[in-house]
């Protein structure tokens, strides 16, 4: 192993040793020329739109669409969708609460049968108890929301998925 050697010092400086001669005073903020007072903003142009065309008409022809009022429909559609969606998200916020309810239960239910465990064979019985029960209503749950996910899904596309049937219908009616 080498020895360490003795290490050099370090050269400091005067703590009240002045700056260097030459360097002016750095001032960050210069102002050259005295601020202008804001001027008001440019007069803004607006321009007018008309609302959208609320009906469309059938077309001449075999592929002739059904009048549809554009904007009402469209909004009865996505407000069916988003309370088809709201229901199904609160059906699967309870279901996941009641995972966590029964969870907590089973816990606190556990843990007061651990608390007169008197031999090891006990203490085994009843955590292999609280795993299983744990693990059943885990995966009973888990298929629930499965489930509960496939039906906000049908539910909240139907409202689309029938408008769409309606449009079709009539645009292939006429061959």
């Amino acid at each position: 192993m080498e020895s360490r050697g003795r290490r050099t010092p370090r050269m400091t400086a005067a703590a009240d040793a002045a700056a260097p001669q030459g360097v002016p005073e750095a001032n960050p903020i210069r102002v050259d020329k005295l601020v202008e007072e804001p001027s008001a903003p440019p007069e803004m142009i607006v321009q007018r739109i008309s609302p959208p065309v609320p009906v469309i008409a059938a077309r001449p022809g075999p592929a002739a669409l059904p009048a549809i009022d554009i904007g009402r429909d469209i909004f009865d559609v996505i407000s069916e969708s988003r309370a088809a969606l709201a229901r199904g998200v609160e059906s699967i916020s309870d279901e996941i609460a009641g995972l966590a309810r029964h969870s907590i239960d089973a816990t606190a239910h556990t843990a007061i049968q651990m608390l007169g465990v008197k031999t090891w064979a006990d203490a085994v019985a009843i955590n292999t108890a609280f795993a299983r029960t744990g693990f059943d209503h885990w995966l009973d749950s888990s298929a629930k929301v499965s489930e509960l996910g496939v039906k906000l899904a049908v539910e909240s596309s139907k409202p689309f998925v029938a408008k769409f049937g309606q449009v079709w219908s009539g645009a292939h009616s006429g061959r």
